[in-house]
């Protein structure tokens, strides 16, 4: 090791205290401009740079550097985004918030070539805003964002952790099964971009058809359902009156976990789910305001509604008890508790007698 080297590694262990300050900033940074863009990062990966990675780079390169200034990558972070897109809109908020060194920053996208593939990511090297209200000793530290997608993610730490790093450096059918692996990864990313938006765009037309009251064909799925629980006029009606029964405010929960019993009910469209509640939405509430008027709730989940009308469909549909037994297994995996359940909403159908409902746990 020479001497600059050895004065490097001194610099870099008297600085360690404002790396880590500064590692601090700048991962709750980058964490408040994902939130405020709106961007479920997967995660943001950060770390400083160890003394042994460290006496290794300058061993291969330390021509390069004639300070620990001159390093940009004491600090290392990677912006991991769900989906490929989402890269740019960071950047450009990266590039708000951060002072970017052009010279030093690179988008890997723009120099790949047409007929090959790689990690495709944005780094950019920076450092915090002068103007802005820190310590003075971390405004003339640099550091490294990385910004990419989970598959260019999987991508590099693939291609670090088997070691490669230079078409010299492994044999020619390995290096034609990385090439072969990117280009599959870069597929599935256009892919996932494609099926978000198709998701998204499908909600769109499931929120306007129950809007305009159009949404009697629609599929019952976690998309259809969440908006009708959302949105339909008739269930936020029945809603309402469920809190007013109750006294207690209504507050969402995901209907995903009704699915597997809609479709034990055989509702396939949400015409068929309108059916049910208007079939059974005056014995739904009579067992509402029996079983949970009386419970001195403040807040009840909007999850409630699907309950209640699905037990009322049991009662009048005529299930029998084995079927209902069998239905509410769904969601009770205690067996026998299934079956005092059903026993009770047995002798309420056929009794209608409310107190038999009251000790319903």
């Amino acid at each position: 090791m020479t001497e600059k080297d050895k004065l490097i590694i001194e610099q870099y262990r008297t600085a360690m205290p404002a790396f880590g300050k500064l590692e601090e900033i700048v991962v709750s940074i980058l964490e408040n401009i994902a939130s405020h863009c709106g961007i479920r990062v997967y995660n943001i990966n950060h770390r400083i740079k160890g003394e042994e990675s460290l006496i290794g780079k300058l061993e291969r390169k330390g021509d390069k550097y004639t300070s620990l200034d001159d390093i940009t990558d004491i600090l290392g972070t990677r912006v991991i985004c769900f989906f490929s897109d989402e890269v740019d809109t960071l950047a450009k908020q990266i590039e708000h918030h951060f002072d970017v060194d052009w010279d030093e920053s690179i988008d890997k996208r723009k120099y790949l070539e047409v007929n090959t593939f790689g990690y495709l990511s944005v780094h950019y090297i920076c450092s915090l805003k002068k103007e802005g209200d820190y310590p003075k000793e971390l405004k003339t530290k640099r550091f490294e964002v990385q910004m990419c997608s989970m598959m260019q993610h999987i991508w590099a730490t693939m291609e670090h952790d088997l070691g490669y790093k230079t078409k010299y450096g492994v044999p020619t059918a390995v290096r034609r099964d990385f090439f072969r692996l990117a280009g599959l990864l870069e597929i599935a990313d256009e892919h996932f971009v494609r099926i978000r938006d198709s998701v998204a765009q499908y909600t769109r037309e499931v929120h306007d058809k129950i809007i305009n009251d159009n949404a009697n064909s629609v599929l019952i799925d976690s998309v259809s359902l969440e908006e009708y629980m959302t949105n339909s006029k008739n269930m936020t009606s029945f809603l309402q009156t469920l809190g007013n029964i109750c006294e207690a405010d209504i507050a969402y929960q995901s209907p995903e976990n009704y699915l597997e019993q809609l479709e034990w009910l055989k509702k396939k469209t949400l015409g068929d789910l309108q059916e049910m509640m208007e079939k059974n939405s005056s014995l739904a509430l009579r067992m509402i305001q029996k079983t949970l008027a009386c419970a001195d709730l403040d807040i009840l989940s909007s999850t409630v509604a699907l309950r209640f009308l699905c037990h009322a469909e049991l009662i009048n549909s005529h299930y029998t008890t084995k079927q209902m037994v069998e239905f509410l297994q769904i969601s009770m995996k205690d067996k026998e508790r299934a079956e005092r359940y059903a026993k009770r909403l047995q002798k309420f159908g056929t009794t209608d007698a409310m107190k038999s409902t009251s000790s319903i746990d």
